[in-house]
């Protein structure tokens, strides 16, 4: 049996698992036409389970106190086992592919053979689709989108080949200058990271600042996690219209469209009778150099920013100017960094104490908000033109949301997955996201 090392932080997120809330990164492309399934089962045996080792591997849980776990190679692998073929339910429209999405979401992956699913959905609006359901243990949500854009190609006549790399897979903020290379190396090998934190003693002053933060106030956004889950996606809305309105106030896209999802949740808030006031949410942030290929081995290297969507202010224009302000604040925070050091530490101790861990932190957020820059020019899968992709990140603890922004050939889609008993309509938030843009263009969008 061979076996491979695992990262404390990678072990962090394979004993994070919670039957409420698995962690597990489920994304969803589709296509106007069929995809033919042998061309995309060679696909994936080409580009993803051939090149990077992790998709035949599977994990070996740590037993006591002062052993973390590790991977190993399975010696049944068998690519059926990954790869299913379902048809979608009539009428085989985006609100059957949405409940067939959500549906999944609670089950779980099988931990002695590798913690990956692809689903090839035939049925849907007369073409086809793919979900990719990975544990967060392989790699995180940013390394998995450049390996699910891997599949891709710029023609649809292109053969199969090796990988090609790119650099989509940025968090929210990592383009807005975020410095965070320097120290990263020592964050990416276990040995050199010594007990709880050790990472965050880089800066002591940022970590007690993320520790003081307020605990969340009650609210139908923080109701108790259960099943089932729930997702919804916009239609595709025009980037050249979120530039426009981001130059006109001075504010880059990132901005706009956290200020548009601060308006929905607004909007959602009053409607459920609630006073909105600020919604804390965690944004993951790559801390992987973006000219560098992904490592074969995967793994997890993000921090996160403690970000406030500002729902308390009720004016488009000055919401959007104060998240401008608080944006700013952020780049020069080493508090990626810090919260990476956090994930490394609570790999390395028991597993009660990381589940205290995850608890404290998750405390001050209500959900999370991933933000994945695409393709800017259509490309092909299996020789058919993607229309349209969205993916989230698994949301850990007590958070019962997750919004997602991909953007893709000029046009952005945001994506809401939600625990049913918080937020049981996350269409109604997606509606609302696209109306506060509207208001902010002044005009339709």
């Amino acid at each position: 049996m061979t076996i491979h090392p695992m990262s404390l932080v990678d072990h962090a997120w394979l004993r994070m698992d919670n039957p409420a809330n698995l962690i597990v990164v489920n994304s969803v492309v589709w296509t106007d036409e069929p995809i033919d399934a042998d061309v995309i089962r060679s696909l994936l045996t080409a580009r993803m389970v051939d090149h990077f080792p992790r998709f035949k591997q599977h994990p070996d849980a740590a037993h006591g106190l002062h052993r973390r776990g590790h991977w190993v190679d399975d010696p049944d692998f068998d690519l059926d086992r990954h790869v299913l073929e379902v048809t979608l339910d009539p009428p085989g429209d985006t609100a059957a592919l949405q409940r067939y999405v959500g549906d999944q979401m609670h089950i779980p992956l099988d931990p002695t053979h590798p913690l990956w699913q692809v689903h090839l959905v035939s049925g849907y609006n007369g073409g086809s689709a793919v979900l990719f359901r990975i544990h967060h243990a392989v790699a995180d949500g940013m390394a998995l989108a450049r390996v699910l854009l891997s599949l891709t190609d710029d023609r649809p006549d292109v053969g199969f080949a090796d990988p090609v790399d790119d650099s989509h897979g940025q968090g929210l903020l990592a383009r807005l200058g975020v410095v965070v290379n320097e120290g990263v190396d020592t964050l990416r090998h276990p040995s050199r990271v010594v007990g709880f934190g050790a990472a965050a003693v880089r800066d002591a002053a940022r970590l007690a600042h993320i520790a003081d933060l307020p605990v969340k106030t009650p609210s139908v956004l923080n109701a108790p996690v259960g099943l089932p889950k729930v997702v919804s996606w916009s239609r595709p809305l025009p980037l050249d219209v979120i530039k426009a309105i981001g130059s006109d106030a001075g504010c880059t896209v990132n901005d706009v469209m956290l200020a548009a999802l601060a308006g929905a949740f607004r909007a959602y808030l009053i409607g459920r009778g609630e006073e909105p006031g600020d919604v804390p949410v965690l944004v993951p942030v790559d801390l992987r150099p973006p000219d560098q290929p992904l490592p074969r081995e995967l793994g997890n290297e993000f921090g996160f920013f403690f970000v406030s969507l500002l729902a308390g202010i009720a004016d488009p224009r000055e919401r959007l100017l104060a998240t401008h302000r608080h944006t700013e604040e952020l780049k020069s925070s080493p508090e990626a960094l810090v919260t990476i050091g956090v994930l490394a530490g609570m790999g390395a101790v028991p597993s009660p104490l990381e589940d205290f861990s995850v608890a404290f932190f998750v405390s001050k957020v209500s959900g999370l908000v991933t933000n994945v820059p695409g393709p800017r020019q259509p490309v092909y899968i299996a020789g058919q033109k993607v229309a349209g992709v969205i993916g989230w990140v698994p949301r850990g603890g007590d958070l019962t949301f997750g919004a997602a922004i991909f953007s893709y050939d000029g046009t952005v889609t945001v994506g809401m997955a939600s625990d049913a008993g918080a937020i049981p309509d996350p269409h109604t938030l997606v509606a609302a996201f696209e109306a506060e843009l509207e208001a902010m263009a002044g005009q339709p969008v």
